[in-house]
């Protein structure tokens, strides 16, 4: 994504974001006011931005007059001392910058001039320690990198109260981008598999994290080869020299246990299981007393009545069974045909616990008393598959991937991201401090990796590079994430691989918080932007207003909204469906945009009194 689309189309959110903001006043700062009223002890009302203040001047000065004023005394009163004589409307940008910087004793460098100017601009709260602190910056930027995007990340540095500082500018520029996180990766992946000099157990682990990152389909890829392979495990009239080699496989992969069978291969086990999971279910049918046993079959009998992840037609197959039996043997055989059914058939639905069809299914396969062990149990699976093991056939393999990308859709993507968001380790930071489980899968996610990595001083200047890149990817992203006031930013950037394509999915949010804390999904912006193979370059903007839907698609060809009249009416029954209303879905080119943003720029200068203060 070229920066400016995402700047013409993201600076609408920020406008939005930061209307009706005021200007703290803080000692040292500069500030641009006009000389309202005159009250008597030096007091005057001084317009500053868009709000008016109170303040104490050190020396008389007239009604009308606009000033530089530096913020001598912050409290419990205002008190301002002039920096420049009276400016009058005709003073250019360039002539104000000229006169602030001689009032303030600043270097006439170039760098000085363009900081200034920028700053008076965008109406940036300034002092002199700032000014010269991005004076400095701007004299030692790293090739390729432009004074305008440099005083850009300056003036987020700026706003989010971040030190003026080239690793923290180099840090917002990197968050900034909406490109490159994939061609990052691949860069320190070859530098990794390059460096002789990191250790071998290092190495694989990190080789791991960008293979799961790589893969975010591994597991409902493996839960549909374990659902297949006891599909045909549980059929007795397929030949023993196929179900065989099955068995075998199935269990080095740990999956069934070691007093499997061809004549029982499924066995009951009497051990602890994941809440709310069909194995957890088995274990209390097998473990209940005589007089308790009925109980427990009604409330089996409701559980599936009411989950979700199975057809009327497997419901009714299970009932059947359960009228004529009370055994728990051929309920647990008949459970397991329907969810391995449905690990090939329902990849990505979860039940109202969050569990899938392949969870269910390994849960009533062995003892898995929790989710990480779960995913143990396909990682492993993932793991032979990737080993060229003759455990699975190629014939299989080929077949569990083919409907993976079958029953590619929204809840798939949602799986894709949190999974490769996870894999990469982008918030490890916020699980240090609490005693969640997913503490402990710390070390296998890609951050806390490269953080340790760069401890080593024994690895190669490339690696390094290409690690300190990736790192400051990460952290310019979460950097820029964060909350101003009852606002709040969320930004993401996604490195995607599927369907044998990769790209960058870049995810900004802007919305609020409600007292409680949580997010208010009733007024919510979220945008996209992509670079599609085909489409190229495209931007998604949604806006939420009282959970009414506006939807702009920002792209190049002018033909997308016939191919986007298509989609509307199952859009509009999607998010009808969660509560929302769909306004409308809006086609529109760049360039369109960029046309729209001066228009709505010269209408605000015009409505504008004074100079408008953005914090």
């Amino acid at each position: 994504m070229t920066s400016p689309s995402f700047s013409t189309i993201g600076a609408q959110s920020t406008q939005a974001v930061t209307a009706g903001k005021q200007m703290p006043m803080k000692e040292g700062q500069v500030v641009h006011g006009v000389i309202k009223k005159l009250y008597p002890n030096q007091t005057a009302e001084v317009q500053i931005g868009n709000q008016k203040i109170i303040a104490k001047l050190e020396t008389p000065l007239k009604a009308g007059d606009a000033h530089f004023f530096q913020v001598s005394k912050a409290s419990p009163e205002v008190q301002l001392k002039v920096v420049t004589g009276p400016l009058t409307g005709g003073n250019t940008l360039a002539q104000q910058a000229t006169q602030l910087m001689q009032a303030m004793n600043l270097t006439k460098t170039n760098e000085m001039q363009a900081v200034t100017q920028f700053f008076l601009k965008e109406q940036l709260p300034i002092s002199k320690e700032i000014l010269i602190q991005a004076e400095q910056l701007l004299k030692q930027l790293p090739p390729g990198t432009s004074i305008k995007a440099a005083l850009e990340g300056i003036q987020k540095m700026t706003e989010l109260k971040l030190p003026i500082t080239p690793s923290m500018l180099e840090a917002v520029l990197s968050g900034k981008s909406t490109s490159g996180l994939q061609s990052s990766i691949e860069s320190f992946k070859l530098s990794l598999q390059q460096d002789t000099n990191i250790s071998q157990v290092a190495k694989t682990d990190m080789q791991q994290s960008l293979q799961k990152i790589a893969e975010p389909f591994r597991m409902p890829v493996a839960g549909a080869i374990i659902g297949k392979q006891l599909e045909i495990l549980q059929d007795q009239q397929t030949s023993n020299s196929m179900r065989l080699p099955i068995l075998q496989a199935l269990k080095e992969a740990g999956i069934l246990p070691a007093v499997a069978s061809l004549s029982n291969p499924t066995p009951l086990l009497s051990q602890p299981s994941l809440s709310n999971s069909a194995g957890q279910w088995m274990t209390q049918l097998v473990e209940t007393t005589p007089t308790e046993k009925g109980v427990v079959m009604e409330q089996l009998r409701n559980w599936i009545t009411a989950q979700p992840l199975l057809t009327a037609g497997q419901k009714e197959q299970v009932l059947s069974l359960m009228k004529d039996n009370s055994e728990a043997q051929p309920i647990q055989n008949a459970l397991v045909k329907v969810f391995a059914e449905q690990s090939g058939q329902a990849i990505f639905r979860e039940d109202t616990n969050g569990l899938t069809a392949k969870d269910h299914l390994v849960t009533l396969l062995s003892k898995r008393q929790t989710m990480e062990t779960v995913n143990q149990i396909l990682q492993q699976v993932n793991t032979l598959i990737k080993s060229n093991s003759n455990s699975f056939s190629s014939q299989w393999i080929m077949e569990s991937e083919q409907a993976v990308l079958n029953q590619l859709d929204g809840k798939a993507f949602e799986h894709a991201m949190k999974e490769v968001l996870k894999s990469i380790g982008f918030s490890y930071e916020a699980k240090l401090g609490t005693n969640s489980e997913e503490i402990r899968n710390i070390a296998h996610q890609l951050k806390p990796q490269l953080v340790e990595l760069l401890q080593n001083h024994t690895i190669t200047a490339s690696l390094k590079e290409s690690a300190e890149m990736l790192l400051g990817r990460m952290n310019g992203l979460q950097i820029l994430s964060g909350e101003n006031g009852p606002q709040h930013q969320l930004l993401m950037q996604v490195p995607l691989e599927f369907l044998g394509k990769k790209m960058d999915a870049t995810l900004e949010w802007n919305g609020r918080m409600k007292e409680d804390g949580k997010i208010d999904s009733d007024f919510a912006r979220i945008m996209f932007y992509l670079k599609l193979e085909t489409l190229d370059e495209t931007v998604v903007d949604m806006q939420v207003q009282n959970r009414i839907v506006t939807i702009n698609v920002f792209n190049s060809d002018a033909q997308l909204q016939k191919l986007a009249d298509v989609f509307k009416t199952s859009l509009k029954d999607g998010l009808s469906s969660v509560g929302y209303t769909l306004s409308g879905v809006f086609m529109k080119t760049f360039e369109e945009q960029q046309l729209a943003s001066k228009l709505q720029s010269k209408v605000a200068s015009k409505q504008s009194q004074g100079v408008d203060i953005r914090i």
